[in-house]
């Protein structure tokens, strides 16, 4: 909806929120999702001096169509690691925040059946769900009696809407200035045509009988090969060695050859304004075809950053010379390139809302209509048999047994 407010002079994408009072703008910051955020959470505004070296987290953060921005024209990435309890979820949703902040692009979250960390920003949350599948949402306790309720996600986040494919996501529901929760189809519908249009060759095919995760190869092929290009788009990918494992094989499912896949994607991203940062809890658990093409590094506290080159593969110089990172506190990190570093990136705290964990559970029915889907609220409530996770660990069981018995041993990385 397009609605005037001459006083501004300025035109906003989006109803105001009751709940937040804010909207999407365009020609004024004063009203933006990222204001209200920051505003919510107690952020200043970016200050890109208060930075030792422009190229490294503004030259990250900022991204311009041209040379303007402290680095090359186009997308940035890093990869983050670090243990378990370091901050590098609320590092992800901090990130979020000041990439609508700086850029006014859109930002998409991967989103997981088990996990919700992006719930702190759940009111100005754009949750993107797949037209195939009937969606159950619940609300478990992380303490006491770990009881569960049933809640409608309408009443949780700002909107919901449903996609056709990877391409319809792209084209009609991602929107700059725009915070999104993507959930992948386990039905897979459009990835294997559009894989089949694109001028990708690498011997694989996209089934529904894929791990659900192999979505996302498709959907950043959709991005790359068939835009849209008008604005930056940011993806989010938590967990990262599970979406492009180390040890990941050339296994009934291609799962080596759509790694291969993805490697290329993540060169190209750069070029057609798409930006991939991921999270994880080891550079080892990710795929070194992967590793070999980061551009921008983050240490996460709690561990020690790398001093020489040979210790992080596809690097060909570390600029840091001894341990800065095994000490900090939560909600610092070390930020590097192969030429300097910056020791200054922290963040605040963002909590949730609640101590109860948002569950969705996907379960796919028949074929149906987007726009019917959205008329519905949603579609109805589906009998639930664990979810697409379950079954992709199924799948990825049987795997294994088919690995062991054309082995007669472990797997090997």
């Amino acid at each position: 909806m397009t609605q005037a407010h001459s006083d501004d002079e300025v035109t906003t994408l989006t109803d105001l929120e009751a709940r937040t009072e804010t909207g999407t703008w365009t020609g004024t910051q004063r009203h933006s999702d990222a204001d209200s955020m920051r505003r919510e959470f107690g952020f200043p505004a970016f200050d890109e001096s208060a930075f030792d070296w422009p190229s490294v987290a503004p030259g990250c953060l900022m991204h311009a169509r041209d040379n303007s921005a402290h680095s090359p024209a186009g997308g940035t990435d890093f990869m983050a690691t670090g243990k378990p309890g370091c901050g590098k979820s609320t590092l992800a949703l901090y990130w979020s925040i000041r990439l609508l902040e700086v850029n006014n692009e859109a930002v998409v979250w991967r989103g997981s059946e088990s996990r919700s960390e992006w719930v702190p920003l759940a009111p100005w949350a754009t949750v993107c769900l797949p037209a195939s599948c009937d969606v159950e949402v619940t609300l478990k306790k992380t303490t006491g009696d770990g009881s569960t309720r049933t809640v409608d996600l309408e009443d949780v986040v700002r909107e919901v809407q449903y996609y056709e494919d990877p391409r319809d996501l792209w084209e009609n529901h991602v929107d700059g200035g725009k915070f999104h929760v993507v959930y992948p189809d386990p039905e897979m519908r459009g990835c294997q045509e559009l894989y089949e249009e694109s001028n990708k060759t690498y011997d694989l095919e996209f089934s529904r009988e894929d791990p659900v995760k192999h979505w996302w190869v498709a959907a950043v092929l959709a991005r790359v090969e068939y835009g849209p290009y008008h604005t930056f788009v940011s993806l989010m990918f938590d967990e990262i060695g599970d979406l492009i494992p180390q040890e990941a094989s050339k296994d009934r499912f291609a799962t080596f050859q759509k790694i291969l896949l993805f490697r290329d994607l993540y060169v190209d991203a750069r070029k057609f304004f798409l930006s991939l940062f991921t999270f994880g809890h080891s550079r080892t658990d990710v795929h070194e075809k992967v590793r070999r093409k980061v551009r921008w590094h983050i240490t996460m506290n709690g561990i020690a950053n790398p001093t020489r080159a040979s210790q992080v593969v596809g690097v060909e110089n570390v600029p840091m010379r001894t341990d800065l990172t095994s000490r900090m506190d939560v909600g610092k990190c070390l930020m590097w390139t192969e030429t300097n570093f910056e020791p200054r990136l922290a963040w605040k705290d963002i909590p949730a809302p609640t101590d109860e964990v948002l569950v969705l559970d996907l379960q796919p029915t028949a074929p149906k209509d987007p726009a019917d889907a959205r008329d519905a609220g949603g579609g109805t409530v589906a009998a639930t048999d664990g979810g697409t996770e379950a079954r992709e660990s199924s799948l990825d069981e049987q795997q294994r047994t088919l690995d062991r018995d054309a082995t007669g041993g472990g797997d090997s990385s």
